[in-house]
Formats: structure tokens, sequence, C-alpha cells
């Protein structure tokens, strides 16, 4: 009999491969409603995503056993494949056996035409089930660094080739490992309502073992292990909210105040905003744009859970908000999250590594430059503009910044940050020569970050 959690995990990574949508999308739709302990849920998620992150290496090591070209396979037989191989090479946990007999029969259930050829190929790689680290080194040394750098650590090589470009051999391949790391949980807590050392003294004994103050953001919890979030009682009371350490240092950035009237212009579902209307106050009004109806519900569900008021929904593109009267120039503090790669948050989103093209950095870009000089027409004499981007692309942080003042900037001071701006784990990590701060994962596990804050002369 095939696992139910194995069975998922190839119905979430057929969603995706075949049908185009995201991994968590694919993965939360297929939990929901089916009755798996938290055990196997784990495992379905650990194989799923883990399938995804690691696929260019398991393509590698599949080859090596079959006698047919593998990306000629049937999709439904590849995924087999891989998701199998990962558990033989990366799951401790789980005996290699046991994937193997229930890759055959999924393959039997779904495919049974090629479950022989299925069957032969893992029982090839069942032999070997050394460490497929050494052997990725072995298959890799004689190939040109950018594809022994994508073969190893499963990434395109367009995206080695330009993390090279800019951060040096060295360095880059640290990031690609901290990008296959399995991310942290973190918490940030509800600055309307305590600090995260008051919220962790008033938890129970057993969640206080497993979670930690943040070293990166002041606003964070970092836990060890992982939790049911939107089922657990303080998140639903509005206590905290899921949002990335160094997601959370972007808004604080603003130095959002009591009484100002503040605009998140690319909202999503609203981790920024709401965090922006927390530390702003009670008496301050956070208008929260995006071009999308179903992520502003979203947002506006998740501001009522938070007891947040101040909050004001605006369906609609961004670009076109300096055309209305009633915004130009009526901001104390701008927030600009743009739309980005991506890039900075691969180790959550493994999807997005084979998603991507580079054609897509060249069309954002362009979109971010486009959204930032709409932006500079939003903010008052005086006021703070923030630009933020989740990548690591300098054409998509400093070049778009550095574009858009050259041709728009008279009026425009970029600030530096100082101390009481950047955790003391970073300061000695700023940017040279960047106008504004890059986070990179290798540093401290969290995500990719781009952020500058400009200032609107009086």
């Amino acid at each position: 009999m095939i696992g139910i959690a194995r069975q998922i995990a190839l119905m979430v990574l057929l969603d995706m491969e075949q049908r185009g949508r995201y991994i968590n999308q694919a993965l939360r739709q297929r939990l929901k409603g089916v009755s798996l302990d938290e055990r196997d849920k784990a495992l379905v998620t650990e194989i799923a995503y883990g399938t995804l992150q690691r696929r260019r290496s398991l393509d590698t090591a599949l080859s090596t056993a079959s006698r047919r070209p593998i990306l000629e396979l049937d999709p439904v037989v590849l995924t087999i494949l891989r998701m199998t191989a990962f558990q033989i090479y990366f799951l401790d946990r789980v005996p290699a056996y046991a994937a193997v007999d229930d890759g055959v029969e999924l393959c039997k259930k779904h495919a049974p035409r090629a479950a022989g050829f299925v069957n032969g190929v893992l029982r090839s790689l069942l032999r070997n089930t050394s460490d497929i680290i050494p052997q990725l080194l072995e298959w890799t040394a004689k190939l040109p660094w950018v594809r022994a750098m994508g073969v190893r650590h499963s990434y395109p090589d367009w995206i080695v080739e330009h993390l090279e470009r800019e951060f040096g051999r060295p360095r880059t391949e640290r990031m690609l490992i901290a990008c296959n790391e399995p991310p942290f949980l973190s918490l940030r807590v509800n600055a309307r309502q305590s600090t995260p050392e008051q919220f962790l003294q008033a938890q129970t004994s057993t969640f206080r073992s497993q979670a930690i103050i943040s070293k990166v953001s002041p606003h964070n919890l970092r836990l060890v292990h992982g939790l049911d979030v939107e089922t657990w009682p303080s998140y639903i009371r509005g206590e905290v909210s899921v949002q990335d350490e160094t997601s959370a240092l972007v808004v604080p950035l603003l130095h959002p105040q009591p009484g100002q009237r503040l605009l998140d212009m690319c909202a999503g579902v609203g981790t920024k905003t709401t965090q922006l209307a927390e530390l702003a106050g009670a008496t301050s009004r956070v208008d929260a744009c995006d071009i999308y109806e179903y992520k502003l519900d979203q947002l506006e569900q998740n501001s009522r859970r938070l007891h947040l008021d101040t909050v004001h929904t605006m369906l609609g593109d961004a670009r076109s908000l300096p055309h209305h009267l009633n915004y130009l120039q009526a901001y104390d503090g701008v927030l600009l999250d743009a739309p980005c790669s991506g890039l900075g948050v691969m180790r959550r989103r493994p999807d997005i590594r084979w998603r991507r093209q580079w054609q897509d950095v060249e069309s954002l870009s362009q979109l971010q430059r486009e959204l930032l000089t709409a932006a500079l027409q939003l903010v008052k004499p005086g006021g703070n503009l923030v630009y933020a981007t989740c990548t690591l692309l300098p054409e998509e942080n400093q070049q778009v910044v550095k574009s858009v003042l050259q041709e728009y900037g008279q009026d425009w001071l970029v600030d530096n940050l100082v101390d009481d701006d950047l955790p003391a784990v970073f300061r000695n990590l700023a940017s040279p020569g960047l106008p504004g701060w890059l986070v990179t994962p290798e540093q401290h596990g969290t995500d990719g970050f781009y952020m500058v804050r400009l200032r609107r002369r009086l």
C-alpha cells in the first residue's frame, strides 16, 4: 500500500509541474481537509519542497542510472523518480528500500506501463546509496565552474553566473548552500500589544524552550521547531504574524510615527502593511494599494485579526496614483516593496529558481523603475520613501535606485543608515558603495533583502 504522504507529495509536485501552480499554494490546497498527523504533514512538505529544490542534482544522479534521457520521460514518471531519489539521498529518516517500494507502487498506479523501467532505475540507485555529495563532486569535476555549481547545488546556470559576477566565487557558493538550508519559522510580535520579550514570557515553558529572541530583528522570535501557526491561539488572537526576520527590518526604516499618513504601494497580503500600522499607532492612517483584489481581501482579514483599524485598502495599479491630485505629495512616508525576481527567498520558495529566467529580471527592473518614479511623486517634503526587494541582483536594486534618482532625484537625498537603523549583527556587514543595504542569506540564515531609504528635501 502506498504511503498517503508520498501520494500527496506527488500530487503537489504535479500541480506545480503540469498545472503551473506555486508550490506553497499547491501544498496548502492538497493538505486541506486531509486527516494527517503532524509527522506525515511534515513528510509531505519535506518531500515536495526538497524534490523541487534539489531537482537538478537529482536529475544528474538519475541520468547515471537510466538508459533513456530523463528529460524525455513522461512528466509523471520523472516526478516519481525525482521524489524517490530525493528520499534515497537526502532523507535519513526514510528507509531507502521503503521509498523505492512506494515509488514503484506510485508508478503502477499512475503510469503502470513504466513500472518496470522505474523499478530498474531505482534499484540501480539503491545499489549505490552512498552520500550524493561526493558523487556530485566527481560528476562535475571537469565542468566549468558555473555549470558545476549549478549541478552540485541545484540551480540554473544563469542564477549562478549572475551571482558570481556580483559577489565572486566563494561568497556565491556560500549563498547557494544557504538557500538550500531549511528556513526558520519566524514570528513578528504585534507591536500594538507587546514586545517579543513580554510575549515569550507569557508563553508555556514548552514554547519558551523552542523559541529565541531574534538577533536580527527586534520585533521577532525565531522558532527552533515548526508550528501549525494558523491554528495556534496566539496567532488567532492577533498577537503574532509570520514574517522573516530580515523582512521585518524594512518597515522600521520608514520611521513611522503617530498621526502620519502612510502608504504601502504594493501591499500584497499585508505582511508589511500591518507592521506599518502596528508601529505607527492608532492615530495614523495606512493606505494599502495592490492590483489583486484577493490579496487585499486577505490583507483586510489580517488587519482584523491583528485588531488594526487604521488600514485602508485601494485596488489598482500604484503607477497610476500620481494621476490623482489627492495622492500627490500626500504621504509622510511611502513603502515600495517592489515586485521582484525573489532570488533572496529561494530557500523558502524553491520553485522560484526554476520559474524565473533572466528575461524576467529585465522586465521586472523596468516595472520597478516605473513604480519608484511614481513613488517619488507621492511623498511630502521632508518625508521618507523606502524602496525594498527580496532579491539579490543589482539590476533590481541599486541600479534601479541610481537610474531613477539620476533622472528625477533632484529633490531627494539617499539617507545613510545609521547605527540605530541597523541591528548590531549587521553593522559590520554594510555594503560599501551601495545606496542602501543588502542582506544576503548566508549571513544569518535569513531571507535576502535589499532596502534603501530616500528623503525628500524640505
